[in-house]
């Protein structure tokens, strides 16, 4: 599944928060954003470490991982592009 190509199909498992959340952890404006799996050792209930396409500052969500413009996302919440 590494380097495997996803887009963000949903967050959490929802298209939108339950709950308000601050802007910088709404994730759920990355939905429909391009990535590839950069580690799929799962973490965390099932999550991989997705790499995205475009620079998260521009989202202006928090983006602490080690590398640059990744987040650890639950594989229900990817669709393969095959």
């Amino acid at each position: 599944m590494k380097n495997t190509q996803v887009i963000l199909r949903s967050f959490l498992e929802t298209i939108e928060p339950d709950e308000e959340v601050t802007d910088n952890e709404n994730y759920w404006k990355l939905i429909g954003e391009k990535g590839k799996i950069i580690d799929d050792r799962e973490i965390n209930d099932g999550r991989v470490l997705v790499l995205f396409e475009n620079d998260l500052n521009y989202f202006g969500v928090e983006n602490h991982n080690p590398v640059k413009n990744s987040l650890w996302i639950k594989k229900s919440d990817l669709k393969l592009i095959l």
